[in-house]
């Protein structure tokens, strides 16, 4: 509890754990917390994010990167993909993504993709969304 905060704490048996709300005023904290709010918004606002409409189009094992996309019957629609790996992939390429054209990284900025795929730098141990 309080991991959307940067709370570790490892639960106790027959014990609470308090959350300790002066974490907050950490600005690494604070941030991690928006994050948090933001993805909670984004999920609620796009109905691709929850329904059973899934395909996974790219997997490389040996890279540990897997990427699916998924829609809604309203049309909405997004891309996730993630790095599963203790490494930084610097223009890591993505073959047959399900739509050329600009797509927004769900937080911060807009990206161009190509008609034969699209190239993107993904940290180590990190998701990024697309809609």
């Amino acid at each position: 509890m309080g991991e959307e905060f940067g709370q570790s704490t490892r639960p106790t048996p027959n014990q609470p754990n308090k959350l300790q709300w002066s974490l907050l005023t950490n600005q690494p904290n604070h941030e991690l917390l928006e994050y948090y709010k933001h993805m909670m918004r984004l999920r609620q606002k796009l109905p691709a994010l929850y329904t059973e409409n899934i395909e996974f189009f790219h997997e490389n094992p040996a890279a540990k990167v897997l990427a699916y996309y998924r829609w809604s019957d309203e049309g909405t629609r997004a891309v996730v993909v993630a790095n599963f790996s203790d490494t930084y992939l610097s223009g890591y390429y993505i073959p047959n993504f399900p739509a050329a054209g600009n797509w927004h990284e769900w937080y911060n900025k807009i990206v161009q993709v190509g008609d034969e795929g699209f190239k993107f730098d993904w940290p180590e141990w990190s998701a990024q969304v697309f809609v």
